[in-house]
């Protein structure tokens, strides 16, 4: 089988699957024509893989898994509104040194047990944390029990009264 036959064949089952894994429509187009480039690219150099349907649709799926990887890592930046106005000149010492304190316990936790405590205080649901983290409800709240209990250890063990 050319080139040109494996493509025109596999085009329509790969948009199909595409389709399937992304509900956007031009993501989906955009990953099934670029696996088909791959294909195509690789085809060139070397020669045909052992299975060319298998090969691009492992680029497609994989294509479709970056797109959506980006789309919610993004996602919680487009939703911030202005950012916080900076602390006045005057502001007290003492409310340095106690943000201070707590940058440095956050900076204790492991970065999964901060990302969950950060994603809590942005006032998003239970359901909207999880998906922003690309996890499921129940572990998304699991990891943040856990977070705040190891927080609430390190504040007991600091000698710190705030």
């Amino acid at each position: 089988m050319t080139l040109e036959e494996t493509v025109h064949q596999l085009a329509p089952g790969l948009l199909r699957f595409c389709s399937g894994l992304d509900s956007d429509r031009a993501s989906a187009e955009d990953a099934a024509q670029e696996s088909l480039a791959a294909l195509v690219t690789r085809w060139r150099r070397h020669g045909p893989p052992d299975d060319p349907a298998a090969f691009t649709y492992t680029i497609a799926r994989r294509r479709i898994r970056r797109l959506q990887f980006k789309r919610r890592l993004l996602a919680p930046l487009s939703a911030l509104g202005e950012p916080a106005a900076p602390l006045p000149a005057d502001h007290g010492v003492e409310s340095r040194q106690r943000l201070a304190s707590v940058r440095s316990l956050l900076g204790r936790l492991t970065s999964r047990e901060r990302d969950a405590l950060l994603v809590s205080l942005d006032g998003l649901s239970t359901h909207q944390a999880a998906t922003v983290l690309g996890l499921k409800d129940s572990t998304y709240k699991m990891r943040l029990h856990r977070a705040r209990r190891r927080l609430v250890a390190l504040l007991e063990a600091t000698d710190d009264p705030t």
